[in-house]
């Protein structure tokens, strides 16, 4: 099988579990799941990433950088247990402040893959589910924030386009950057102290405006209000956010006449100050402080020798907070 992407060029692969898993229905699915927040104002939802060309490039950054067949497995699957409008699961299905962590994905990952039929393809393959699940194993894979992992360098580096589309021109190129990160039995690392801060500033930026943005939380509870009152009154199910993708289920809801007004408003003109009262929203924030290899090949951290990245990240939250009008 040979993979083609715009970033990681070209990629083949030999084992035959890798193109059963791909064209299973389970992963088939993610092609109509879109990555970023649903913003219907904003280009980066105008042009869209899949979370199915996003797990192929999971998938690529660690067979470049030599990652075992298990672990290029598990990050091949990483996102199928995504629903439809992925991240916008916290606020239908999670705890009340799921949003701050958006975990609910990862906290049905296990049984979600054991109940599809990737498990049966796995087992067929010779590779034991409980093994490729068990991230623990995997230092290339999942790392936690602010560290580096080819989940976090894929999706990063596809959303730069977009933020250059939007206006926010960071001054890097995202095949450029591709090339500046090095694998360590530890996890990855940035190549030289110029490649970390250049990936630091363009990977925050980019969630300070997109990610954890108040348009794009303000946007995402919007379509939640949405979907949980069509869950309520029966036009979708539960199980129709595992199944179907993103524009099913609008085509569900429209189908129903279901009112998208609420996508339609104005995110300026429902803003609250955090004191005032009304709804308040919590939106996970992603920062990272990345390893690089000094002149010496040792690694050391970004705010380790950065003073002003040191301060910026000393301050920086764990999630956003915003308040919105009740009506």
């Amino acid at each position: 099988m040979t993979c083609c992407d715009n970033i990681w060029g070209v990629v083949k692969t030999s084992e035959p579990v890798f193109r059963d898993i791909i064209v299973s229905p389970t992963f088939q699915r993610l092609q109509g799941i879109n990555l970023g927040p649903w913003c219907p104002n904003m280009p980066f939802y105008s042009t869209p990433i899949s979370r199915y060309q996003h797990s192929i490039g999971v998938l690529m950054v660690l067979r470049i950088h030599g990652a075992s067949v298990p672990e290029q497995i598990a990050g091949l699957i990483h996102d199928v247990s995504h629903t439809a409008f992925s991240h916008l699961s916290d606020r239908i299905f999670g705890a009340p402040e799921s949003s701050k962590t958006q975990s609910y994905q990862d906290d049905i990952h296990e049984s979600f893959v054991k109940n599809s039929e990737l498990a049966d393809i796995m087992n067929r393959h010779g590779y034991d589910p409980d093994k490729i699940l068990d991230e623990s194993q995997f230092k290339l894979k999942e790392r936690e924030l602010p560290d580096l992992c080819a989940d976090r360098i894929d999706y990063s580096l596809r959303a730069l386009p977009h933020m250059h589309q939007y206006g926010k021109l960071l001054d890097c190129d995202e095949k450029v950057l591709a090339k500046s990160f090095v694998a360590t039995p530890n996890g990855f690392v940035m190549r030289d102290r110029i490649s970390a801060q250049t990936f630091a500033r363009a990977f925050n930026k980019t969630d300070e405006e997109i990610y954890s943005s108040y348009n794009s939380a303000f946007y995402e509870e919007m379509l939640a209000q949405i979907c949980r009152e069509s869950i309520a009154r029966g036009i979708l199910t539960k199980e129709d956010f595992f199944h179907m993708t993103d524009m099913q289920v609008i085509g569900k809801m429209h189908a129903a006449g279901v009112d998208f007004a609420p996508l339609y408003r104005t995110p300026s003109q429902w803003r609250q100050k955090t004191d005032q009262d009304g709804v308040t929203l919590l939106q996970k924030a992603r920062r990272i402080d990345p390893p690089f290899l000094d002149e010496n090949n040792n690694i050391q951290r970004l705010s380790s020798v950065d003073e002003d990245f040191a301060k910026y990240f000393a301050a920086c939250p764990k999630y956003m907070q915003y308040k919105i009008k009740t009506r």
